[in-house]
């Protein structure tokens, strides 16, 4: 129906606003603004994009030039303009077909619904992408709902950029997605070219965790891996470089994991299986980690004093206090503020990246010490008088006569200690 004001129509509650060069703007239809309105207690208009001019001081064509990304318009301009449709809370709508060459600055976001780390991601993009004048769009992906279908799902929507979250998709599936517009991948390596990257470095991360766990005495190292999870190759070899590098090749020991809880719980009833058992493991990342320090709990480990645990990547479970996770921190607030700068470029500019175009950044990794690690146990047990040292491992069930004092090293062993004689029982 016809609008209050010149060459406006109303449809489905927002004004619409046929522009100088034939393109179609949508406002709310009752956003009061103090800045437009001026003295108090004047009845709220309708914004329009005369409001937007006037806020930015610029004329209307100006304006239509400005939001459409065209023409010859300083950056400085655009920038004023779109700091004032903001401030008067006008949006675009994706839904017109009249709107196929505005752009509408909306970056969509692909994440995995069950991680909590991606959560804490996304808390930062809102902040970053907002900072850039970008709107944020979201596509959870779930066990029902895959990440393909959040694409797709994003693509309907006309996002002029995607960021895939620790993509579990192929380096062949994203270069796939970018040829069809800006793609970048977070906090996961991408190998083929067109495709942005901004990522942790996980294998140095993994690598300064196990440097960490050495110097504290520790050898008997055990690597919790990710199992098909994106970085999970990058991290275990972090692990065994470092491994190697101490001399401790013989030592390697990778488990089948995962990025749940779940997964942790199941590495725990493994690694209790093992002989010699581990004195630290480190793990694919924090639910992982935080799943293995439960199980060990409950079968009566004691964390960190028979095992220190370490995770990857600072999710909010590792701070939990219950938990009190040791872990390699990824910056997410470094992360998603590199990740808003390089969206707004390749929006602004409009379309794919050309092979050979791409970007990449990477984030050091920091190691975040908590309550989980400490040095391997050294256990005493006064027997007599006479003392021998400690002795790196048992055997299976070893007897010592109680005429002796034992010093020896822990290895989550069950102590027994009779009226005659010492029995000590190594996992």
């Amino acid at each position: 129906m016809p609008g209050k004001y010149p060459g406006h129509v109303y449809a489905h509650g927002e004004e619409f606003v046929l522009t100088n060069n034939s393109q179609l703007l949508t406002l709310p239809l009752a956003v009061a603004s103090p800045d437009v309105d001026g003295a108090q207690g004047r009845t709220p208009h309708r914004v329009t994009i005369r409001d937007v001019a006037r806020l930015a001081g610029t004329s209307t064509s100006t304006v239509s030039v400005a939001l459409s990304g065209g023409g010859k318009v300083s950056e400085a301009t655009r920038r004023r303009v779109i700091d004032a449709a903001d401030r008067l809370g006008w949006r675009p709508d994706r839904r017109a077909s009249g709107l196929r060459r505005f752009h509408s600055r909306s970056v969509g976001v692909v994440y995995e619904v069950e991680q909590s780390f991606q959560a804490h991601l996304l808390d930062a993009l809102y902040v970053g992408l907002s900072g850039e004048h970008l709107e944020v769009i979201l596509a959870g992906a779930t066990a029902h709902h895959t990440e393909q279908m959040c694409i797709e799902d994003l693509t309907r929507e006309g996002c002029e950029a995607m960021v895939l979250t620790g993509s579990g998709l192929s380096d062949q599936e994203i270069a796939a997605v970018a040829r069809r517009l800006p793609v970048l991948s977070l906090c996961r390596q991408v190998a083929l070219g067109g495709v942005d990257v901004v990522a942790c470095d996980s294998r140095s991360g993994v690598a300064g965790a196990v440097d960490a766990l050495v110097s504290l005495g520790h050898r008997r190292i055990v690597h919790v891996g990710g199992s098909g999870q994106p970085m999970a190759d990058a991290r275990e070899q972090g692990y065994v470089e470092a491994m190697t590098r101490h001399g401790l090749a013989g030592e390697i020991r990778v488990l089948p994991g995962g990025s749940t809880i779940e997964a942790g719980v199941l590495a725990g009833h493994a690694l209790w299986a093992m002989a010699p058992a581990p004195t630290a493991v480190t793990c694919f990342n924090d639910m992982c980690a935080a799943g293995l320090v439960r199980q060990l709990r409950m079968i009566g480990v004691r964390v960190p004093d028979d095992i220190s645990v370490v995770g990857f990547d600072d999710a909010p479970v590792a701070s939990d206090p219950t938990t009190a996770l040791t872990t390699v921190r990824q910056d997410v607030t470094l992360l998603a503020r590199l990740a808003a700068r390089v969206l707004r470029t390749r929006v602004e500019a409009g379309g794919p990246v050309r092979p050979g175009a791409e970007r990449a950044v990477t984030v050091p990794a920091v190691l975040v010490t908590r309550s989980t690690t400490g040095s391997p146990a050294v256990v005493t047990i006064r027997l007599g008088r006479q003392s021998v040292h400690p002795v790196a491992s048992l055997p299976i069930e070893s007897f010592f006569h109680v005429s002796t004092f034992i010093t020896f090293r822990m290895t989550w062993g069950i102590i027994v200690v009779p009226v005659h004689w010492g029995t000590v029982r190594g996992q």
